[in-house]
């Protein structure tokens, strides 16, 4: 099959390819791979797209965070980008070279600088396909795709799996979208793949490419049947869902659909000549043009604040990992004792630690699947839910993010509504960095500690509601020690609840106990008339 790129023209800044004297290359293993599959290319002897570009480009020693030297050997094609991190590494590795995540890395406006390590920078309003903005202003850009793409938090802008229906979604610089069933006609609009990874799907022509077998170049002879590359270290896992847009191509507006992933990007161009029409994007010439060209055009697409990160779950999982206030949450927890009493609290964004009401009893393998969380009336920001094992001390974490549909009110975080006896919910924890800790309810008694965490000179306020009115209640205080301990002047925590059913008092845990060793610290309460029960969990740091 005839397989001939024709690179849609775009404004670069001045680097080698295939318009300049031909480069050498920086590093034999970068060599290696742009001619398994391009040196056919190359030297005339297939007819086929270019996966690199037709020569490297530029060489630099990039800052990396993540190398034991401060900077890691990149060199630019056109089509992408080659990285060394580890030079002490295993040559043979497929890994040994790594090619960035330059499309997820201008969409989010982000610059990796490390393993874990970002830098903001300015939007990349690059059009992502066609003539350029210079003559197509309305053509998407990778700024565009900003609010569609799964490059924020775990779960952001996934979608269901489509396969088998036709993809008539359109997107316009802007970053809008609006449906045009007549391009769902084209041949190659059908989707036929689903990505479970960031969750969206593959077009025919798109899922057809990806999958191309044919001559490539290995230890100086050229193979047949070859599959050209594995796709998933090629392009990455698609971070959008595939997008049409109307796009001058020479001068001509046409029909191209879009779907970026998160090392490059690809188009399908249905007007093309048969094997002309799915083409790699330009990556690394845009990439480099982000980084080192002169300035960029203003984006259409509102650039809103950056969201909070989402801290990585702890023998947990969470679906989805955020959403706006009232979205359902489901949790599996897992690493606990057969049959085991788990116990759980919320620790709000405001860092105030709340009973999540709800008794839980691990399965015999010491999971438990689909605990419901219901987020109604919570503030929005990032929550925590902390699952602790009464027998063994387990504890899973899982967080997730709430945004508010309008702007978010000012005050203190609200504790969620308290569900139906019989369904099971899960409880927002500390926020990010914050280790949670377990609340354990019994018929109405809520108990919470605000705030959730602090260090062994704060304040920390406990509070009960619930309880029946004036009687007596036995409160008492287990270290991360396991001793059990009892506030100064309080008689062994001999105390009085409220005409209304409240407890509320405050101590400084330095001061109120011979000893105030840092971790997690239980508080519990049993209330002698009523016979209600309760423990939450607070942090010393």
């Amino acid at each position: 099959m005839l397989i001939i790129v024709i690179a849609l023209p775009v404004g670069s800044v001045p680097m080698q390819s295939s318009t300049a004297a031909p480069a050498r290359f920086a590093d034999n293993s970068f060599q290696q791979l742009w001619e398994y599959t391009d040196a056919p290319v190359a030297a005339g002897q297939v007819q086929r797209s270019w996966y690199w570009g037709p020569a490297p480009g530029n060489a630099k020693n990039e800052p990396y965070s993540g190398s034991k030297s401060g900077t890691r050997l990149v060199q630019y094609f056109d089509k992408a980008r080659m990285e060394i991190n580890n030079p002490g590494g295993d040559r043979s590795s497929q890994w040994f070279v790594t090619t960035g995540l330059l499309v997820a890395e201008m969409v989010s406006g982000k610059q990796q600088m490390g393993d874990k390590d970002f830098k903001p920078l300015r939007a990349a309003e690059i059009a992502v396909g066609g003539d350029g903005l210079g003559t197509d202003p309305d053509a998407p850009t990778y700024t565009s795709f900003r609010p569609v793409a799964s490059i924020t938090v775990p779960g952001a802008n996934r979608a269901s799996n489509r396969t088998g229906k036709s993809v008539a979604a359109r997107i316009d610089r802007a970053g809008r979208v609006s449906e045009d069933p007549s391009l769902g006609l084209y041949p190659g609009a059908k989707l036929v793949a689903y990505s479970e990874q960031l969750g969206h799907n593959i077009p025919q022509a798109m899922w057809d490419f990806l999958n191309l077998k044919g001559t490539v170049k290995r230890n100086g002879a050229n193979v047949e049947g070859q599959t050209l590359a594995n796709w998933v270290y090629v392009m990455g896992y698609p971070i959008t869902e595939p997008y049409w847009a109307r796009v001058k191509i020479d001068g001509v507006y046409q029909d191209v659909l879009f779907q970026l992933f998160e090392r490059r990007a690809l188009t399908y161009v249905p007007s093309m000549p048969k094997g002309w029409q799915v083409q790699m994007v330009n990556v690394g010439q845009h990439y480099y043009r982000w980084l080192y060209g002169g300035p960029l055009p203003t984006p259409l697409v509102p650039l809103a604040t950056p969201l909070p990160n989402i801290p990585d779950a702890v023998d947990a999982t969470i679906v989805p990992s955020s959403g706006v206030v009232g979205t359902p949450f489901s949790v599996t927890i897992n690493g606990f004792l057969a049959g085991e009493d788990i116990v759980s609290w919320f620790t709000a964004p405001d860092r105030t630690a709340s009973d999540t009401r709800f008794d839980i009893t691990a399965g015999p393998d010491g999971t438990v699947h689909g605990l419901s969380v219901s987020t109604l009336g919570m503030a929005p920001g990032v929550w925590a839910i902390t699952y602790h094992g009464k027998q063994s001390n387990h504890e899973s974490i899982a967080y997730f993010l709430l945004t508010a549909t309008s702007p978010p009110a000012t005050g203190t975080a609200k504790v969620p509504p308290t569900p139906a006896p019989t369904s099971r919910a899960g409880t927002p924890a500390p926020s990010a960095t914050v280790p949670v800790v377990p609340t354990e309810p019994a018929g109405g008694l809520v108990l919470s500690v605000q705030p959730g965490y602090g260090p062994p000179n704060g304040q920390f306020t406990f509070s009960a509601r619930g309880l029946a009115g004036s009687e007596p209640v036995q409160v008492k205080f287990t270290d991360p020690n396991g001793s059990v301990v009892y506030p100064a002047n309080s008689n062994n925590g001999q105390y009085t609840a409220g005409a209304d059913g409240v407890l509320q008092f405050t101590l400084q845990p330095d001061q109120a106990f011979p000893a105030a060793p840092l971790g997690v610290w239980l508080f519990e309460l049993h209330g002698v008339q009523s016979g209600l029960e309760g423990v939450v969990g607070f942090v010393l740091r």
